[in-house]
This record gives C-alpha cells, structure tokens and sequence, in this order.
C-alpha cells in the first residue's frame, strides 16, 4: 500500500515572546494576506492551519477590519483552518475553567468564521494537564495533537531522543475518568517539514532524512510533517517542491492537507492492538528533567499572583454574582464577559503567562491584569448594587434605625465561617449640602464614635474597628450626575458564622460610644485558636498543631536561598552549590494585631545574601549561548542585606494559618523558597490541577538528571497531613523521600534563554515582592472531601457592602442561591449563564475514586463542556463518575 505524506502548512504564532506584541503583529498582518492570496491563487497550495488559536484573526483584523468578509469565505471553504482555542495557554498556569473559557469562545469564535478544526492541538503547551483528552472529547474532538510531555524539546527546537513510553508517534491518551483519545506526538516537532527544497538535489537529501525519521515514529503509511515553525513566513512555493518530492518519490503520495483528513485517514489505518496507552499528565517526567520547562512556573511571580486574582476574581465572583443578579431583574452581562475573558486570556498564552518573554511583553501584561481587573470589578460593582437594592435590609431584632446594613457575599460554594473586612461611612455629607470647604470641619466637631456589629437577630459579633477618619468619595446615580461627599469612615473586620455558600447574608453596624483601645498582647511567640495552636521558635519557624488530630508539624516555614544561574524557562543552581537559610538566625516577633477577630505576629528575617552570580563568569557564559545545563558559574562573594517580614494570622474561624510574605529584593539570580517538613516520609504527594486532585511520586524516574525536581500545582499540595494552599504561587518541589515541601516564593533571573541571548533585566523582580499562602493540617482520609473545599475557599475572600439605609426589598436579608445540595468529593466549579444567555449553567468534578451522588434542587439537563446537550431528559439527581467533569443547564421558564 502507498504511503502517504501529509504537509500541512502552519506558522507557530507566538503572539508575544522574543519581539512585543506589535513588532509580531506586523509580521502576522503580512504573513496572512500572503497566506489568503496564495489559497485563492495559487494551484495546488489548498490549506493553511491558522495554528489551532482565532486570536490570529482577531489581531489580524484590528488592523485590516475591511478583510472579514474575506476571511469567512476562506474559512467556511476549509481553506484556511481555525479553532478549537482562543489562543495557545499554558495549560499548567491557568486555571481549570480559563481552559474552559478558551475551548468555549475560540469555538464559538470559529463557527462566527464559518468551520471549527476539531482537533484538539497543543503543539508547545508546556506540558499537559491529565484530564485534557475528557475535555477535549466532551468538545467534540477524538485526537489531540501535542509535541511536549513525553519527549524533550531543547535549545532552538532541538529534538532529543527519550524512553517515552510509547514506540511510536501515535498513541492513545486516556483521562483519569476512562476518556481515550487518539494522542499525535509531533516526534520531530511542529517544524519536520520546514522549508521543503524545490531543487532536485536538495530535496532529495531533505526528503531522503524527513521520511525516514517520520518512519522511524510512525505506527502506519500515513507520515504528517509540519510545514512552518515560530513566526514562519508561508512558504510560497510549497506547489512546486512536491511536484519535485512526487517526481524523486513515485511510490510515496504527497498531500497538501489539513489536520481533519491526516487524522481520518490516521484512525482508519492505525494498529490499535499495538499502540501504547498513555495515562494521565505529561510532564516529560521520562527524559533528562533539563527540557521540562516548569520553572516558567516560578519566573516573574507577580504575572502568576495577577492571574490568579484575576481569574479567580472572574469565576468565583464576577459570573455567580451576575447570575444572581440576573434572578432578580438584571441583564447577564455576558458580551462584556467575553471581552474581560479574552483580555485576560491574552496574558495566558504560553510565552505570556508563563514569564518568559521579553522585558516589554511583560509590561504590557501588567496593563492588560489591570484592565481585566477593572472591568471585573465594575461588573461585579454593578451587579451587587442591583441586588442589594432589593434586598429586606430592615433588622429582625429591632435595632438602633442609625443600623448601618452590610451585606456580605460569599460564592465558594461551600458554606463556611470567614473573617470579613468592610469600609462602613457614617454622617456622609454631600458637597450639595453646604459649602464643601465647611464639611471637613463640620465632621471633625461631631461627637467620636466606633462599631458594634449584630447579626440579623441581633446577636453581637466577634469585630474589630478601625478609625479611618474623615474621607472624600462620590456616589455615580443611574440617573443623574455625579454626587461627591466628605465621610467619617471605619475599617470593619467582623466574624460572618455560617456564611452561605452561594448567596449572601446581612449584618448590622452600629455606632455606640468610643471604646478605649486595649493594648496588645505581649506574646509575641504563640497563636492559637479553636482549631490550631501556633508556636513560634527562636529562628522564626513555627509549629503548627492540629487540636483535632493531635499532630503537631514543627520547623515550619524557615527559608532557603540558592543562586540561579538559569533562565526563565529552568532554574539551574549555582555551580558552588551555596546555599543560604535562617535555620541557625535570631529572628524578631512583634504583635501586630490582637483583637476578638485574629491575632498576627510579625517575625522579620534579615540574611545576608550574594549580591548575584560571579558578574564576569555569568556574562560570559549568557553572551557565549552556553545551554542551563552546563554553566557553572558560582555566586558572588559580595554580600547584602536581604530582609523578610513574614506575617502569620491565625483567624477565630480560620482552620489555616495565614501566612503574608513580604521582600526587598534587592538581589539577583536566586530563588527563595519556604521550607515545610512534615515529620514523615511518603512515596508520594497529591497537588491541585485542572480538574483533578493528582497523586504524583517524589522519586525521579532513571533517566532524569536535573537535580531538581519542581512541579506545578493550582490551589495547593499536600503531603503526610499538611496542606500547604496558594495564592499565585504555582511551584513546588517535593523531595525524594517525601518528608518535605518547598514553596517557591521568588525567583530571579536575567535572560530569556532558549535559542539565543536575550536579556531580560526585569525578570530579577527587584523591589519589594509579596507571596501570600496558609499553612493547614488536615485528615489524611479527608484530603479528596474536607480538606479540599478548604483549600478552594480559602483561594477568594468573601466580600461586604454598605447597604445605603434600612430598607424593604423582595430579597430577604440571607439568601442562599446554591441550586445543589452538598455532596462529599464533587468539587463546585462554576455557575454563569450559557454563552447563549438561554440558560444558567453549573460545573462541577469528581475528585474521588468512587461514585458520587448529587441532588440538585430544581430539575437539570446534562450538557457538553461547551454547553451543548447530550442529554435531553433533565432530573434532580444525578451519579457523577470517578474524575467526571460534569456539566448541567437550567433552562429558563418560558
């Protein structure tokens, strides 16, 4: 039988990376008027992947809006080849429903063009989360296309040989639930037939070396080769150089084609009997560790805690507050969701998100996560005032009438006791009042006051009262102009008990005479609370005991520092190998605050740190291109001061301890991480990813050589009973005999890396840098139930609001919007509206090994991940599988 070589043109469109955004956009606009005019001209020049993304078009077409129509045409012929995602992610950095959010919008993007390519095509993600074949396959796809994971891919593209498990190219990728797809390594990666020779000669030495590696990989007849690389101009004269291949090859077949036949023609050919069964993740855990990538993880750490805020700011709030919103009267605003998501999702992007890109890209990603922020906060602003309109805020205990309400939101979806903090105003005085010049005055002669807060039965609350004094602020009517004020404000920071878990409740402040302040605590070495005991040791560690348990984990929280001499892509340590902790340092505590609330300690850090690696051997090693893994230069002898304030509360209601992390860095190339010993030792260890809780093991496999070992989490890890929970700091690193774990805080380096020099002063993250995460023991047996939920409520802070006055409304003062009942090991994920605004849509997984039951409370539909029905018949309850992600629509009454 006739092989067959399928060339599918593409260029791999890294949107930003080793030029800004605007310099490669000039390059794109070029690259896709040559690509129309070829495949509306040119014989034998049929398809061109538009590299799985339809932010390509986007971009494209802010500048050439005139060529839609053109575009259209072109796709909804199967000329040029869109979808499935927005943009190419990180699938590690970003969360499990900003993957959603990607798959959704990028395929209702491509259906607006004409035609989705339904393949689902990672082709640089540096590794892939293990549930990726269930979400592809719920979205229509039956194959993935990915060239990172099982094989190492170095400096310049540079593929190396490894003992992936799979004998060949193809393979079937199973997700943790049983889903299987067919898996496509791109074995000699998405450039294999790059700049294909129209001479006679050189095609012949071309074809004679790219035929016989495709063969040497693939499992049938059918060989695919990627014409195009990274920002590759299309090649012109393609035609020709295989009307040269088909004269020198005549028993080989040459196709100009597209990833929907070579994948057809791929599944009717291949040996199923003999092709492997990858499970789970990929994360190149079967090669040397030198090509992994993950400590994009830890580079520029700032653009991985403004994502997170981000997203989760998005998710968790934005979109279930809005539905609620919607419930009582309010448009769902979802146009300007999409817009916030996709500003927000051009900084996901594997060369984005993932730090490792010039100093301007990255600077224009902070504009883009304050912007995202903005437009996040003004549509929740917008849709808690509308609800709070209309909620009953008179008191049920007959309270003062001067009872300030505030209504606090919380949208974890888990119900939960939390500390919550509220700006409340009292004797607010509009410039429309008298002279505003006389407010101030008029404000400082009133009698002094604090708060008490109630319930909505009138029960004191646990609370603490700050005096923030006199302040300017404006109110924005509907309906009329803007109406600027003066204030006396309060910072609020009171105990909400049993909060539900996708809703809201109210509480009350009232002003009462001015108490005396009561001094703080002297103990300055211990916390402690209904859950936890907290110690304090001599050199700043702490131990942290679990009253429920008993267990006590002690010398906590001490720091390490290593020199880097890598780059944004992989840590490399120093050659000296100096390192540098607070185990043996005198570490200062003081009593920061001390209330019926919380109590925190401030514990400050001074090491002297090298200043940066040896200047001159670094230099020359970064301007002679030497690859991470051979530079050896070692740190330098001059040292500076390098000072910590880590900041530990523990809540009444807290079961974690917080932990605030706050540097000046004034050094570079290292890496700073917190140090957690658990007292035992474990073959294995469980992190948050995408859609799953996975189990992964501490010890290397034989080929690897890195001595590090650093992995990606979301929400948190955990190993032996302590759970170490993040906010935005997704790397780890788990040590061989499992007793430890390591939280990267910092990392600071200097270059871009792979295949040239680079410099990337920025990526040092000088000045002062911040790290936020809490310290929490749990049930072992309760990891996958309990102590999971925790990990993902304490990812959002609830929130409060002051209610204008008592007021009646049809709302009552608690409503609890949850349409579930609570179900151990399914973890919530998401309630918006569809993208189509017919219907309320609910996410949840499995992230237990066994059936899960969950009854819901109106009647619901189970959907695809894209929203779409699969099943017609809708009911309360539902079995959910072991690792099922699960999908229901609400439809709206008629």
């Amino acid at each position: 039988m006739k092989k067959t070589a399928y060339i599918i043109s593409h260029s791999h469109w890294d949107r930003e990376w080793f030029l800004p955004l605007e310099s490669l956009r000039y390059r794109l606009v070029t690259l896709v008027d040559e690509v129309a005019d070829l495949l509306e001209n040119k014989d034998g020049f049929e398809y061109f992947h538009m590299d799985g993304q339809t932010v390509m078009l986007d971009d494209y077409l802010l500048v050439k809006p005139d060529e839609r129509a053109r575009m259209e045409r072109l796709v909804r012929d199967g000329k040029l080849r869109v979808g499935p995602w927005y943009m190419l992610q990180d699938a590690f950095l970003t969360s499990s429903e900003a993957n959603v959010r990607n798959l959704i919008y990028g395929n209702q993007d491509a259906l607006k063009f004409g035609a989705v390519e339904k393949i689902g095509y990672f082709p640089d993600t540096f590794g892939i989360y293990g549930q990726a074949p269930q979400l592809v396959k719920q979205a229509g796809m039956d194959a993935v296309i990915f060239g990172r994971g099982v094989k190492p891919t170095g400096f310049n593209n540079q593929v190396f040989e490894s003992d992936y498990t799979s004998p060949f190219s193809e393979m079937y990728w199973q997700a943790p639930d049983g889903t299987r797809v067919l898996g496509v390594l791109l074995a000699n990666w998405y450039s294999n037939g790059n700049e294909i020779p129209v001479d006679a000669e050189s095609a012949k030495v071309f074809w004679d070396k790219k035929l016989g590696d495709a063969e040497s990989y693939a499992s049938t007849g059918a060989l695919l080769f990627m014409n195009g690389c990274d920002h590759q101009p299309v090649q012109v004269d393609l035609p020709e150089a295989l009307d040269v291949a088909r004269e020198l090859y005549p028993d080989m077949e040459f196709k100009h084609s597209h990833f929907a036949e070579y994948v057809m023609a791929l599944q009717e050919l291949v040996p199923s009997d003999d092709l492997q069964v990858i499970e789970g993740e990929l994360t190149n855990q079967r090669t040397d560790g030198w090509s992994t990538l993950v400590n994009t993880a830890s580079s520029r750490m700032y653009l991985k805690q403004a994502n997170q805020r981000v997203q989760q700011l998005l998710e968790k709030q934005v979109e279930p507050i809005a539905v609620m919103a919607s419930r009582v009267g309010t448009a769902y605003p979802e146009e300007y969701l999409k817009f916030t998501w996709k500003m927000l999702m051009e900084n996901q992007i594997h060369d984005s998100i993932t730090g490792c890109s010039l100093d301007a890209v990255h600077r224009e990603m902070e504009t883009r996560f304050m912007r995202a922020e903005q437009a996040a906060r003004a549509m929740l602003a917008d849709s808690v005032t509308r609800i709070v309109r209309q909620v009953d805020t008179n008191t049920t205990a007959k309270l003062d009438g001067e009872a300030v309400p505030i209504v606090v939101f919380h949208t974890s979806g888990y119900e939960a006791s939390r500390v919550v903090t509220v700006d409340v105003e009292l004797d607010r005085t509009y410039f429309a009042e008298m002279p505003f010049e006389e407010i101030p005055a008029y404000l400082d002669g009133l009698p002094r006051a604090t708060l008490e807060v109630r319930d909505a039965d009138g029960n004191l609350v646990d609370a603490s009262v700050t005096e923030l004094g006199m302040q300017f602020d404006y109110e924005l009517p509907d309906r009329a102009f803007r109406k600027p004020y003066f204030a006396r404000r309060y910072r609020v920071t009171f105990v909400a008990e049993r909060l539900p878990k996708m809703g809201f409740a109210t509480y009350f402040a009232t002003p009462v005479a001015e108490k005396e302040l009561v001094s703080l605590e002297s103990d300055a070495k211990h916390l402690e609370n209904q859950f936890l005991k907290v110690d304090i040791a001599e050199n700043g560690c702490y131990a942290v005991t679990c009253k429920e348990t008993g267990r006590t984990f002690a010398g906590l929280g001490g720091y390490a520092d290593q020199g880097d001499i890598g780059n944004e892509y992989m840590f490399k340590e120093t050659g000296d190998g100096l390192r540098v902790t607070t185990e043996n340092l005198t570490a200062s505590c003081v009593v920061t605050e001390d209330s019926a609330v919380r109590k925190t300690v401030e514990i400050t850090h001074v090491m002297m740190l090298p200043e940066s690696a040896d200047k001159a051997s670094f230099a020359d090693e970064k301007a002679r291109v030497v690859w991470h893994p051979g530079r050896v230069s070692p740190r330098s002898e001059k040292l500076r001061e390098f000072v910590i304030r880590t900041s530990l509360t523990l809540e009444k209601a807290g079961r974690a301890l917080k932990v605030d992390v706050r540097m000046e860095n004034q050094i570079e190339d290292h890496r700073l991480r917190a140090i957690f010993p658990t007292g035992t030792k474990h073959e294995t260890h469980f992190a948050d990813s995408v859609f799953e809780i996975v189990e992964r093991p501490n010890q290397v496999s034989e080929e690897w050589q890195n001595p590090s070992n650093d992995q990606r989490q979301q929400a948190f890890v955990a190993l032996g009973g302590l759970m170490i929970v993040n906010h935005g700091l997704p790397e780890y690193e788990v040590n061989a005999d499992g007793s430890e774990i390591r939280l990267t805080l910092l990392r600071a380096n200097s270059e871009i890396g792979d295949w040239g020099n680079f410099p990337a002063p920025e990526a040092q993250s000088l000045g002062e840098q911040v790290a936020q995460f809490y310290v929490m023991p749990y049930k072992e047996e309760e990891l996958r139930t309990e102590a999971a939920k925790w990990a993902y409520e304490y990812q959002m802070e609830p929130f409060a609001v002051q209610a204008d006055s008592q007021h009646d409304g049809r709302l009552s003062n608690r409503e609890e919007f949850a349409m579930w009942q609570d179900a151990p090991g399914l973890i919530f994920s998401s309630w918006k509206r569809a993208t189509s605004q017919d219907a309320e849509v609910l996410r949840f997984y499995n992230v237990t090994k066994s059936v899960q039951e969950l009854e819901l409370l109106q009647n619901m539909c189970k959907t695809t991940i894209l929203e779409e029905k699969v099943e017609t018949e809708s009911a309360k309850r539902w079995n959910v599988a072991p690792s099922e992600i699960i999908t229901w629509r609400k439809e709206d009454e008629k």
